[in-house]
């Protein structure tokens, strides 16, 4: 990279890393359950801030990878000795360390690939779109096997490619043994990156025609770090096992995956653009399509085809199963329209040409406008980590409470060591008020009590709630009605708000 494209790249990436901490610490709610329970719930088991009890059934079957959870731990140990404990801190710490990992990871993206390009209109369309893309510094701070897995394989195909012109490319041993350690973490982290390693693997084997001693470097790093795992997983399990073969063969011989539901191939295509960016992630999906076709030899082309091309084939589909190639896929843009390279099409040369249009900068706006929203509001669905919180520090990891019927009894993110919440009605609540040992407390997900029991409505009093301004009722009534008023119309797969709200019940009559 010259000094130019240093000083053109340089502001961009510090853009992107202010983004990227900022939403670390405000984007505590996460994008799928197993971003937490898969990853910072096998962390705080080792900890001892939780039982094996609440640990998913995953860990029964010995199928998931301890990589990640371990490198949490290790880090929470290095701070517990300067006396940080809490486990919300802690998480705020592994997403801003994940998020800068994958901030380094599109800095060594844009090192590799801006080179490549040959006009400064190019390369500074490029340098916009990977680190102004809005989705990306959501994506870069979840503590998922997706993300981590995402910094790991983008380091290793940008290290492995520093330097190629066209199909030529001289790769040292040291460098391809590194490259084989990032891809082979970024396996362990998420096994399904094997496709994006094997496709990197073959166009350096068939494309650049790189040596059989370097080829053989990267796959003795990768060996290294399977190897090393075993270690790891011994340690998180107790038993020596090999997850990546549990983890194939309970889902794809036994079948599990598809318990958790089946679509049809290419069914990403309308499943990708169901989120915030919708319109962005639609018209990059037909630039993924126009890149592949204009450069069928690109290395960019060679990793992410066969990737995008397994996941469509497996019968269980959610879109964060493609986010390990989220920044690779900032190269589809320029590769689609930009004039310079490829082959030539009517699609490539009219968007070339309203790259600055009406339509681009609608793109634009929108995706920034989103970006920001979700740098400082913490959008999740029932995640309750606010309210999680507010039982950490006001009640401690020890919580016995009522609940009612329609409470839902999943365990929630950051629970305590004892989690001891009992459904009953009212009628029964309220006959076990006055007896020895009754419960303190009632959780419900509703901000305000109206069960007809008298007794019960009269002695619990609310101490929090998630509803914004809870303790000034006319604000908090006009955001109940909006959230009363969206879930009356909710389908699938939008789903209903909960307000999650704290009562304490007193011992005797007011």
């Amino acid at each position: 990279m010259t000094e130019d494209d240093r000083r053109l790249v340089r502001p961009y990436l510090l853009a992107n890393l202010a983004l990227t901490s900022v939403t670390a610490y405000f984007s505590y709610a996460y994008f799928h359950l197993d971003e937490y329970f898969q990853v910072l719930e096998f962390a705080r088991f080792k900890l001892g801030d939780v039982q094996a009890w609440s640990l998913p059934w995953e860990y029964t079957a010995q199928m998931r990878p301890w990589a990640q959870p371990y490198l949490y731990v290790l880090v929470a140990k290095g701070l517990g000795i300067f006396g940080l404990r809490d486990p919300f801190a802690l998480a705020f710490v592994f997403r801003l360390l994940t998020g800068l990992a994958s901030w380094g990871a599109l800095a060594l993206f844009l090192r590799t690939t801006v080179p490549w390009l040959a006009t400064v209109e190019e390369k500074r369309l490029h340098v916009r779109v990977a680190t102004l893309l809005g989705f990306l510094p959501y994506l870069f701070v979840r503590t998922s096997s997706e993300t981590a897995s995402m910094a790991a394989f983008t380091a290793a195909w940008a290290i492995a490619l520093e330097g190629r012109r066209d199909a030529s490319l001289v790769l040292s041993l040291p460098r391809a043994f590194l490259v084989g350690i990032l891809a082979g973490l970024a396996f362990e982290f998420r096994f399904q990156t094997v496709f994006l390693a094997l496709g990197l693997f073959a166009w350096l084997a068939v494309i650049a025609r790189i040596s059989p001693r370097v080829l053989g470097a990267m796959v003795l790093g990768g060996t290294a770090v399977v190897a090393s795992s075993l270690l790891v997983d011994h340690a998180g399990y107790g038993a020596w096992v090999f997850p990546p073969l549990t983890y194939a063969r309970t889902n794809l011989l036994e079948g599990v995956a598809a318990f958790f539901g089946a679509d049809p191939p290419f069914a990403y295509a309308w499943m990708l653009p169901a989120n915030l960016f919708f319109p962005i992630v639609v018209v990059l999906l037909v630039l993924a399509v126009v890149a592949w076709i204009r450069h069928p030899r690109n290395p960019l082309t060679w990793t992410t085809v066969p990737f995008f091309l397994v996941h469509n084939l497996l019968s269980h589909k959610e879109e964060r199963f493609l986010f390990p190639m989220a920044i690779l896929a900032t190269g589809f843009v320029v590769m689609a329209i930009g004039p310079s390279s490829g082959r030539p099409l009517r699609i490539s040369a009219w968007g070339w040409k309203h790259r600055q249009g009406v339509l681009a900068a609608s793109l634009t706006a929108w995706s920034t406008v989103v970006m920001l929203l979700l740098a400082i509001w913490p959008i999740g669905w029932n995640h309750h980590v606010r309210f999680q919180r507010h039982i950490y520090e006001t009640i401690g990891g020890d919580l016995h409470a009522y609940a009612l019927p329609d409470f839902d009894l999943g365990l929630p993110a950051f629970h305590g060591p004892v989690y001891d919440v009992e459904k009953q009605t009212p009628e029964q609540i309220a006959a076990d008020l006055d007896a020895p040992g009754a419960r303190a407390w009632l959780i419900t997900d509703s901000p305000s009590l109206h069960t007809g029991v008298g007794k019960l409505d009269r002695r619990a009093t609310l101490v929090w709630s998630e509803v914004p301004f809870f303790e000034h009722p006319a604000l908090a009534s006009f955001f109940v009605r909006l959230a009363d008023g969206y879930d009356a119309h909710a389908k699938a797969p939008l789903r209903p708000i909960h307000f999650r709200s704290l009562y304490r019940l007193d011992p005797k009559p007011r």
